[in-house]
């Protein structure tokens, strides 16, 4: 759903400092909502699709309009410091993803080399009868 999908595949349901995040989906897209937590509680979690149980939680960024399972947007809810510090917390997991990306990059051609290297290794000390 529009203003869901880019945050969904970045983030996991799940607590992230002060802020729950819920990652989900439906039949017609991507879900995307985020409530903030007080200074030092724990989520209760309700489920992978579903806002955490914690009464003093507020949902700041979810449904802004639409029809929620058709076609719903998502937005700020509340406008606050929240959102930059959400913002860095996204860019830190693109910033993280791609390092790993790399990495496992790295790995796949180190691998492909050492395996041409064993190979021709094995061609060159082979003898005719």
């Amino acid at each position: 759903m529009f203003g869901a999908r880019e945050f969904a595949k970045l983030f996991k349901t799940g607590q992230y400092g002060r802020f729950y995040i819920v990652s989900g989906n439906h039949a017609r897209g991507r879900t995307f909502r985020i409530q903030i937590l007080p200074e030092g509680e724990s989520a209760i979690p309700n489920g992978e699709n579903n806002l955490c149980l914690n009464k003093n939680a507020v949902e700041v960024y979810g449904i802004t309009g639409g029809h929620p399972g058709w076609s719903e947007t998502y937005g700020w809810l509340h406008k606050g410091p929240w959102q930059e510090d959400f913002h860095k917390l996204a860019d830190k997991t693109i910033a993280d993803r791609l390092i790993i990306s790399k990495e496992a990059e790295e790995k796949t051609q180190k691998a492909l080399l050492e395996k041409s290297h064993r190979i021709q290794r094995l061609l060159n000390a082979y003898e005719e009868d």
